[in-house]
């Protein structure tokens, strides 16, 4: 699942975009919807791999945003956090609540005569197909693939791939419904 690992330390390059996105995202990131909701779509847009139209409410932080592919009408709630290291999608339609984290990358941990911080990053892509919702503090974990007209509960962390039109919650997440289609 986690095959691509990155050596620390990371691209000098990495830093210095992240530097200049941070910096002029650091002006609008708390300006109060909807001007700010504008605002903030006008400055992601340039750093972001690809993005269609996107609602971002106040406190959303994209790291790696060069690395991030968002569809359209799709809405970022409150405090989303999204890290984009190695590589995330969202598909169209989707909305993920406040305070969701999407992440694409881990750290190495299984050399135990190395401090983790010395090991690396494990990075995998995480895709969100059309038409998902997350709900409020749910976490999805790198390399999670979660399909079509899925729905992820409050508070759930998913670990594993989410077929089609499930419903799933818990921690770890597990099936806890379908969606009549």
């Amino acid at each position: 699942m986690l095959d691509n690992i990155i050596p620390a330390p990371y691209r000098l390059t990495d830093f210095l975009v992240q530097g200049i996105f941070f910096l002029l995202y650091g002006m609008v990131k708390y300006f109060p919807s909807p001007i700010g909701d504008w605002c903030r779509y006008a400055i992601i847009k340039p750093f972001v791999g690809k993005m269609g139209k996107v609602r971002l409410y106040e406190g959303v932080t994209l790291w790696y945003p060069y690395r991030i592919f968002i569809g359209n009408n799709v809405t970022l709630n409150e405090w989303v956090y999204i890290n984009g290291f190695g590589g995330v999608e969202i598909g169209n339609n989707v909305r993920i609540a406040h305070r969701v984290s999407i992440l694409s990358s881990e750290h190495c941990h299984n050399d135990t005569t190395r401090p983790i911080y010395q090991q690396g990053i494990r990075a995998a892509r995480t895709i969100i197909g059309n038409d998902v919702w997350i709900g409020a503090n749910a976490i999805v974990m790198p390399g999670v693939s979660i399909a079509r007209g899925a729905i992820v509960g409050s508070g759930a962390v998913v670990t594993r791939d989410v077929p089609e039109f499930a419903i799933v919650g818990g921690v770890p997440a597990k099936i806890i419904n379908t969606r009549d289609q």
